[in-house]
């Protein structure tokens, strides 16, 4: 997990001034609406939510300023992330509720009776990624921490249009792409191979203003079929299993953005 840790560390930490932050904010944001939206329409008011994986926490601080979440837990690896979250928290007068903490979930004590456990922007792939078997871990660690009848939210990119780019090219292809205008890197450069289910991605940014070339950044993504997901989530104590194609609450037709809810079954 250090590897994954290292590869987002800093990822905030040159942003520039209060001008500078309050525009990345407000872009991550409008990035997030759509999520927010949904997750809004399925939590109860002000619930308490866990989220594995939050980065830079605005998935739950937008959460918050709709009410949606009165208080909060964000777990994440990298330090810096967690250290811009709770500085964008404290600025945040209806995110008082929340709490961020750079830790493993794996390993971390996650607390109990949650409303709802959040693992989203594909952060699920990375567990089994990093050793086979941790999906499943921190599936039980989820199903242990949210009360009976709360739900589990998984955000999961199929990436099936890169396996069959990565597959036509003898398992290795080179992709690229630019960033929006808010973003403090300009272009992004992905190097993917794939082999016995896991996608390696290795990623290279370019700075927009002076032209930094940042390729420190790398991630070892599982992908699962769905029958696999299906396994996973009953061996955890997990049923009632949506899927939706991405977060407009349309029912999942095989794309590649698949958001899963799945409810906690009683003890």
């Amino acid at each position: 997990m250090e590897e994954l840790a290292a590869a987002y560390e800093g990822l905030e930490s040159d942003l520039g001034d209060a001008d500078a932050i309050a525009a990345y904010r407000a872009a991550v944001l409008a990035r997030q609406a759509a999520e927010a939206a949904f997750l809004a329409g399925v939590l109860p008011t002000g619930a308490r939510v866990l989220e594995v994986g939050c980065g830079n926490g605005g998935l739950l601080i937008e959460l918050a300023r709709r009410g949606a979440v009165g208080a909060g837990l964000g777990l994440d690896l990298a330090q810096s992330r967690i250290a811009f979250a709770a500085a964008w928290a404290a600025d945040e007068p209806r995110a008082a509720g929340l709490r961020f903490a750079a830790a493993d979930a794996l390993s971390a004590d996650l607390g109990a009776g949650y409303d709802a456990v959040l693992c989203v922007t594909g952060a699920f792939a990375y567990f089994d990624g990093f050793r086979p078997g941790a999906g499943a871990e921190l599936l039980a660690r989820a199903a242990a921490a949210v009360a009976p009848g709360g739900r589990l939210v998984l955000e999961l990119y199929q990436h099936e249009r890169t396996r069959r780019l990565v597959e036509a090219g003898d398992g290795h292809v080179r992709l690229w792409r630019e960033l929006e205008p808010g973003d403090p890197w300009r272009f992004y450069l992905s190097d993917f191979t794939f082999a016995d289910g896991i996608l390696e991605h290795r990623k290279t940014f370019i700075h927009r203003d002076d032209g930094t070339v940042d390729t420190g950044r790398s991630e070892r993504l599982a992908l699962y079929a769905p029958d696999e997901l299906d396994a996973l989530l009953d061996a955890a104590g997990f049923g009632d299993v949506t899927r939706y194609d991405g977060w407009d609450g349309a029912p999942y037709g095989g794309g590649d953005h698949l958001v899963l809810t799945a409810v906690r079954r009683a003890a």
